[in-house]
């Protein structure tokens, strides 16, 4: 019995070694992204790593499982040499590879704001684009590697000195009383993976209960995010409302009503990771996109448009598709993703549009092309279509974006009349790659993006200029927008308002006429916008609003906190009760919460954010994501 309290002993040192590694690897998280968190000071860092250490608990108790279990299995093997050597070699890799997705999950964070989930797997198999930037994250991101390294070898001296100083009785005998202890520790580790004795497990979502969410990627740890999310089997049916309630507040379906179409040409310009921030026409600062502050001047600006999602592989099928990206998979990945839907290319088709979508990197990128085929895209046009890819080839993601638009503009000028045709950009991508020619030539600014965005608002410009010569271009309708955003310099961006803030404009060469739009828009207005300006008769199912409408909102998903944005306010919902109401014109750094203070705006706003996720849950499990079928 004394030897079998020896061997717990040994087993309660070790997963407090762990306990205390975990902690650290948060020390080094928080050391390189607390920039993301300009707040974290004032609000308290201890509190994040207390909120932590729950989270940190269960993450051990899983990938220890197996240490756990050799080690109160009650058998005098334990003491063998082998079995030691076991034991370590259990411990050190499980707690080590948690280690180092808790480390390298600090580079994505930098670019999605949120820790992995269980979609990382197959993002990684879908396409080669991880193989093809993985080069370049290791030479930025160097730094890391080193640390992880000292980490990991600090954890091997830890176990080694309390495995060596560890003191076994090899006279005692086990009885009764140690299968008794045995099951015990078994007990606590199950509360321990589960999170307590609440009645549903630990899940993601209770990281956002401290500090109204802001500070989930830091209260949780990576090896958590992804255990927790592999589970789940997709949407779930929400039931806040009876459907004839659900109406009242929001649905997604869509009627124009016209008596003829003008049949104009349209063109949707997706830019990679242009944040609002860069753009000095939206801000009173100087910017790095000189052509698009100029061709703001001739156009109509939407002074308050917001992202659906972080990523590229959220914002495409947002952009194209009217589809905001709620979930913590992605919609071309999910089992949702084959589902057909009022994209603008399948809208547009019933009216005689051939439609196009241009996008100069790898086959296979993101998922784009089966995506294309999907939203009923006529063409998926990639660098394997393109005529000089050797000459051109970033040597990471695909061609570089002066020579894919001149080659756009044209395929753009073989088109039959009246098209659809959308291009995403991808040279202000890491890792921000820019043609020999071109350094030096635009402002370095202060992060590696910058010039990156300034060479893509030139390729842009070039595109323009050729394409003012073109017949087809004073009859197109131009809408320019944004994948997504990226790292801020700016105060007013650092929260969780400020980055998901994107530019949104419509050009309309004929006309010219300055115009600006103050209301809250989003990606998904542009596909009823594109349908009202070329005024269709017709019905589609999507979750935005023309910009020409009256009324407007924005709404994304981050970190189990769904965001909803209608008028001068930001709401945050963790999807069973609010947790923030923000006034974003007058505290656009989130500083003060009015969730109290004005109860009865907020509750308007819970309605309308839960009629919406409950109409958007419903089609995606339903297979309800299109009209006039």
């Amino acid at each position: 019995m004394k030897n079998h309290l020896q061997h717990l002993l040994f087993l309660g040192k070790a997963l407090f070694l762990a306990l205390l590694f975990f902690g650290l690897s948060r020390f080094v998280f928080v050391c390189f992204t607390f920039t993301q968190f300009p707040s974290i000071f004032n609000d308290g860092l201890l509190g994040v790593f207390l909120q932590g250490v729950r989270f940190d608990l269960s993450s051990i108790a899983y990938l220890n499982l197996f240490f756990i279990l050799c080690s109160i299995l009650p058998t005098r093997k334990r003491e063998k040499p082998f079995y030691q050597r076991l034991l370590k070699v259990l411990f050190l890799f499980f707690n080590g590879f948690a280690l180092f997705l808790n480390t390298v999950d600090i580079v994505n964070v930098h670019f999605t704001g949120k820790r992995m989930t269980a979609d990382i797997v197959s993002f990684l198999f879908q396409g080669e684009d991880a193989t093809h930037v993985a080069g370049d994250f290791m030479k930025d991101y160097w730094f890391l590697f080193p640390i992880f390294f000292l980490l990991v070898i600090a954890l091997n001296l830890g176990y080694t000195f309390i495995q060596k100083n560890q003191f076994f009785l090899y006279r005692s005998k086990n009885n009764w009383k140690s299968y008794v202890l045995s099951l015990l520790v078994l007990i606590f580790t199950v509360l321990a993976m589960r999170g307590g004795t609440q009645l549903r497990p630990l899940k993601n979502i209770h990281a956002s209960y401290y500090a109204n969410g802001k500070y989930v990627p830091l209260i949780l740890n990576t090896p958590f995010s992804i255990l927790s999310t592999l589970s789940e089997t997709g949407l779930q049916d929400k039931n806040y409302f009876s459907s004839q309630e659900l109406n009242t507040h929001f649905n997604a379906e869509r009627t124009f009503s016209s008596d003829s179409a003008n049949a104009k040409n349209v063109v949707v310009v997706i830019l990679e990771s242009f944040a609002r921030e860069y753009i000095g026409g939206y801000n009173t600062f100087t910017g790095y996109t000189p052509f698009l502050d100029s061709l703001m001047l001739h156009s109509t600006v939407c002074t308050s448009a917001y992202a659906n999602g972080k990523k590229s592989i959220e914002g495409i099928p947002a952009v194209l598709s009217g589809i905001p990206a709620l979930s913590d998979k992605p919609f071309i990945l999910s089992q949702y993703g084959t589902q057909k839907g009022n994209s603008i290319a399948a809208v547009l088709a019933g009216f005689g549009y051939n439609s196009s979508f241009y996008h100069g990197g790898h086959p296979g990128t993101m998922g784009f092309d089966a995506y294309a085929e999907i939203a009923d895209f006529d063409a998926y046009i990639d660098m394997s279509n393109y005529p000089n890819s050797e000459a051109d080839y970033d040597g990471k993601w695909g061609i570089f974006d002066a020579p894919f638009l001149q080659f756009y503009k044209t395929e753009l000028d073989r088109k039959q009349q009246p098209f659809f045709s959308s291009i995403f950009t991808l040279s202000s991508h890491h890792p921000y790659t820019i043609p020999d020619q071109y350094k030096g030539v635009f402002p370095k600014g202060d992060l590696p993006i910058h010039e990156s965005i300034g060479y893509s608002d030139d390729a842009l410009k070039q595109f323009f200029e050729e394409a003012k010569k073109s017949s087809w271009f004073l009859n197109t309708i131009f809408v320019i927008t944004a994948d997504h955003t990226f790292k801020s310099t700016q105060e007013s961006y650092q929260n969780s308002n400020g980055m998901y803030a994107i530019p949104l404009l419509v050009y309309e060469p004929s006309v010219g006429l300055p115009d600006t739009i103050t209301k809250v828009c989003q990606q998904t207005d542009i596909l009823p916008t594109v349908v009202d300006v070329l005024n269709l008769d017709t019905s589609l199912v999507c979750f935005g609003n023309s910009i020409f409408d009256t009324t407007g909102f924005a709404i994304n998903y981050l970190n189990s906190i769904y965001q909803y944005f209608e008028d001068d306010y930001l709401l945050q919902f963790n999807g069973i009760e609010s947790i923030g109401l923000y006034h974003v014109k007058t505290d656009s750094i989130l500083n003060e919460n009015r969730l109290n203070l004005e109860s009865f705006r907020a509750k308007k706003m819970e309605r309308k954010v839960k009629a919406i996720i409950q109409d958007y849950n419903a089609r995606m499990i339903h297979n309800n994501l299109k009209l006039n079928e």
